[in-house]
């Protein structure tokens, strides 16, 4: 199985560039490997380019090198070139301007001031394709002087741009924007994605991310342990068990749905066939004694169970009791989806987390409880799922959404270790980080997914998953990567917009039908 792509930060890329130098890779002979591979991918990228009129904006450190690498290659391809150096490169960056120097006299011009860059419209009004090599993954903060000129030029650029590694202004260890930076139609990540290329805002910046392989030593990689790994249909499958030949309903496993509640009768049987999706053998479901009938009648294959209900529709207290006692002989609990944010709602919550339930699934309204007593992630408790989007997640750090995002990986890999879960920071992309520092992104799924009900399916199918025998952050993993590419799968004919999440859970067995045809041509 080929490995799934890691996720580096800007420190990793520079301690694998110095790695591979101490091993005998010079930085010259990276910089060509890295230029070379952008050039064939913007080749791919476009079909051919010959007769293309192709400018590269490039600052004077490697960033720029390889975008005159990639530029001089592309002239030799048949394109027509023009380069804007931003002052005198160095490094291993002033050898590639000799070679282009060499290969195409008098179509690059050095600038040093933003007059200079200024009194060049012509350039701009050639050209139908920018190389952005102005900044690279060495930024930190606004972009300054000659290089913020450059991106605020690029600003009113009507034809294609083309970042190398990440458009320039973008830091490359965080979604945010620290000032002006340039919008990308196409970009190229060298050697790694880096967490600019998945987390918005900056991610909306890079248009279609293509990842260029870098030929660094294999031993190099040694040397960084990647922020995270993208799961792929590969990986996935492999995180599939085995259906035995001779099982039973028994063999895989058993969930207790804790959900619903009047008006949201809805959320606990889309949990519930999410479950059943996922392939437990068997589903109990406690609601509210009031939505007993809806929800019985909404999902025939689960086993319903009608839970003592207070005034407003929701549990009361005393259904803490009934919930524990379900709860026994379950392989798996998943609780939250529709469950209201009443006091006895909480203390059904309050009861699964300390009574030291063995596997806890626990989203939406459980979510709630758990922020107004926070403290309870913090006492010892059986194994942990919790599924919050950004909103729900900020609520239980005390922060906004608008701080959370941006910097998803980080701080889904922080609390899951500090509160001993797995954490699935909802996304896109999710992030799926496990108390021992594991993380994987996800990158399926589209706004089909944006539907109240989509969440309360995803819980469900990662308890069943769960139940089946598959460890918690593969489960995890597994679910998110699923309930995405079934939205994917349903919008290949179909308007997002439109697509519901009872029609994910009925593309649900086409995903794992082609995740199975994966892991058996793995053997």
């Amino acid at each position: 199985m080929r490995a799934m792509l890691p996720v580096l930060s800007g420190k990793d890329i520079r301690a694998l560039d110095k790695k591979a130098e101490e091993l005998g890779v010079s930085s010259l002979l990276l910089m060509e490997s890295a230029g070379r591979g952008a050039a064939e991918e913007i080749r791919r990228w476009l079909s051919d380019v010959r007769g293309r009129r192709i400018l590269a904006l490039c600052g004077k450190g490697g960033n720029g090198g390889d975008a005159l690498c990639a530029l001089r290659y592309l002239g030799l391809w048949g394109a027509e070139v023009r380069a804007v150096v931003l002052g005198d490169p160095v490094g291993p960056a002033a050898e590639e301007y000799r070679a282009f120097c060499a290969s195409f006299p008098g179509r690059v011009q050095v600038v040093e001031s933003e007059a200079e860059l200024a009194a060049l419209p012509e350039l701009f009004s050639w050209a139908e394709i920018v190389l952005d090599g102005i900044l690279g993954v060495g930024t930190s903060g606004p972009a300054k002087g000659l290089a913020r000129a450059a991106i605020e030029l690029l600003a009113d650029f009507p034809g294609l741009v083309v970042a190398i590694d990440l458009p320039s202004g973008l830091s490359a260890d965080t979604g945010k924007i620290p000032g002006p930076a340039v919008r990308a139609h196409l970009t190229l990540a060298m050697g790694a994605l880096k967490p600019c290329h998945l987390l918005p805002p900056a991610a909306e910046l890079c248009g279609e991310v293509r990842t260029v392989a870098v030929a660094y030593p294999p031993a190099a990689w040694h040397e960084v342990s990647p922020l995270g790994l993208v799961l792929d249909d590969e990986a996935c499958g492999k995180f599939l068990p085995p259906r035995p030949a001779f099982g039973h309903k028994g063999t895989f496993g058993r969930v207790l749905v804790v959900a619903g509640a009047v008006g949201m009768a809805g959320a606990a049987a889309l949990c519930a066939e999410g479950a059943l999706r996922g392939g437990a053998g068997l589903v109990h479901v406690l609601t509210p004694e009031p939505v007993f009938p809806i929800v019985a009648g909404l999902i025939p294959e689960a086993l319903v169970h009608p839970g003592p209900a207070g005034s407003d529709g929701t549990f009361s207290p005393e259904a803490a009791e009934e919930a524990l006692r379900l709860a026994q002989g379950m392989d798996v609990i998943v609780a939250g989806p529709g469950l209201g944010r009443s006091p006895g709602s909480a203390e059904v919550v309050r009861a699964l987390l300390t009574e030291k339930t063995e596997k806890l699934v626990l989203d939406a309204d459980a979510l709630f409880s758990l922020a107004q007593e926070e403290k309870l992630l913090r006492r010892k408790h059986g194994e942990l799922i919790l599924t919050p989007h950004p909103g729900e997640f900020a609520r239980l750090v005390g922060t906004s959404a608008e701080e959370i995002v941006p910097e998803k990986i980080r701080w889904a890999k922080e609390k899951a270790a500090e509160w001993k879960a797995v954490v699935v920071l909802k996304g896109p992309p999710t992030v799926i980080a496990s108390p021992d520092g594991s993380v994987f992104l996800n990158t399926t799924g589209n706004t089909a997914l944006a539907h109240g009900g989509s969440g309360d399916v995803l819980a469900g199918l990662i308890a069943g998953l769960w139940a089946g025998g598959i460890p918690a952050l593969n489960a995890a993993a597994l679910g998110v990567f699923v309930h995405g590419r079934a939205a994917e799968i349903l919008t290949l004919e179909n308007s997002a917009r439109a697509v519901l999440p009872s029609e994910i859970l009925s593309a649900i067995p086409t995903v794992f039908f082609q995740l199975e045809r994966f892991r058996h041509a793995a053997f």
